[in-house]
């Protein structure tokens, strides 16, 4: 590349040097020759010039394209992410990638199911512990009952009959179901009890606390 560069340039430097000294009006031959040869020199030195700038570019520019495939292959091809262990043992010539990669991922698993089992004991541990409260509050309203007379309509003998039928609170008897409730206290169609009545000024006694 260089030496056809360097022959047009010296063509080229020829063929100016006598049009500028026919333009000069130089007629002898040594002085054309010496205008030539000047712009030879001119023309060898742009040349080296030009072709070591084009040769620079063009390193430049295979260096950047070997670093773009570089990058492109290294994000193509991802290295696999393993434990320090595993890693160790490719570099030793142990077993390979695939086989690291499943060891971390059963070891992770398992670190799972441990943690589910915890969760499930504790969760056990709290329902066990939520039965026995609960157990205790129903022992304290029969050992500890409202005083269900203070509701217009209960007397002595209906607030015994509802104590036996495990009704102790004002909360129990807001929460009851009136049919249920009549049928439990065997009160006949007849009877002028209000079931209703009594249902609602318990939500009000319970909501006094």
């Amino acid at each position: 590349m260089t030496v056809i560069i360097g022959l047009a340039l010296v063509a080229l430097g020829l063929a100016v040097g006598f049009v500028v000294a026919w333009a000069l009006g130089v007629s002898s031959a040594p002085a054309a020759l010496v205008v030539g040869v000047l712009l030879l020199i001119a023309g060898g030195v742009i040349g080296f010039v030009s072709e070591w700038l084009i040769d620079e570019a063009y390193r430049k520019n295979r260096e950047l394209r070997r670093q773009l495939d570089d990058r492109t292959v290294s994000i193509a091809v991802p290295m696999p992410v393993a434990a320090p262990a595993a890693a160790e043992g490719v570099a030793a010539g142990g077993q390979g990638g695939d086989g690291a990669a499943s060891e971390t991922l059963a070891d992770f698993l398992r670190q799972r199911d441990g943690e589910l089992r915890d969760i499930r004991e504790r969760m056990a541990g709290t329902d066990a512990q939520i039965d026995a409260l609960r157990a205790e509050f129903e022992t304290y309203q029969r050992t500890h009952p409202d005083d269900l007379t203070v509701i217009k309509g209960i007397g002595s003998i209906y607030q015994w009959k509802l104590r036996d039928a495990g009704c102790n609170s004002y909360r129990q008897l807001a929460s009851a179901d009136p049919d249920q409730l009549r049928r439990m206290l065997d009160i006949k169609n007849w009877q002028r009890v209000n079931i209703e009545a009594w249902i609602s000024q318990a939500r009000d006694w319970a909501q006094r606390g």
